[in-house]
């Protein structure tokens, strides 16, 4: 169980990587440090945005039963964590964000809404295994990874409202997003590659 969990969020994980890399790589017109990756959802590509948020969330429904059968009940927060995450990422396509210097909607405000809870729950999800794991024998060695990744996360979000009101970090919103991105798929990728391995 904890194993296939494993390789299924590997693979969800891998999809998630390969749709946001072929974002990037196509003439989408937007900046990688300035743009949101949300902002793909209203472009002619947001299929390949869509197949990114959908698989996120599967990665994270995959590492909650894989984080459940490994730890036998003790990472039960985490687990309900990963599903508020799984449950607001795989959402989060059927309502795009509002374009940018346009009227705010009520779609747009739920986007704004699924994006925090989704942050939100990753971010908390990785102090919280950290803490379990910190008095647990799986595992034990990984807790400051997961502090580590967690932090990062962390001071990520920080940034995204700092950017809202300071135009020197506004211009660079894109560049932050995308670091909370790669601190959260690092974060998944360890352990679900702990689950794949059958890591004690």
């Amino acid at each position: 169980m904890t194993a296939a969990a494993g390789v299924i969020a590997l693979v969800a994980l891998a999809v998630t990587v390969a749709s946001l890399g072929w974002l990037h790589a196509e003439p989408t017109g937007l900046s990688p440090v300035r743009n949101a990756v949300s902002q793909y959802g209203i472009t002619p590509f947001r299929v390949g945005y869509r197949v990114a948020t959908i698989a996120f969330g599967a990665a994270g429904i995959a590492l909650a039963f894989g984080i459940s059968a490994a730890l036998r009940g003790q990472g039960r927060a985490v687990v309900i964590l990963l599903v508020i995450f799984a449950v607001a990422r795989a959402a989060i396509s059927w309502f795009p964000m509002d374009a940018p210097g346009a009227e705010r909607t009520s779609t747009g405000q739920t986007h704004g809404l699924l994006a925090i809870a989704a942050f939100g729950a990753a971010t908390l999800a990785a102090f919280r295994l950290a803490d379990v794991l910190s008095h647990a024998s799986r595992w034990h060695a990984l807790a400051p990874v997961s502090v580590g990744l967690g932090c990062a996360m962390a001071v990520c979000l920080l940034g995204l409202p700092l950017s809202r009101g300071l135009p020197a970090v506004r211009a660079r919103f894109g560049a932050i997003e995308r670091g909370f991105y790669l601190s959260a798929i690092a974060w998944f990728a360890v352990f679900a590659i702990a689950c794949a391995a059958g890591i004690r």
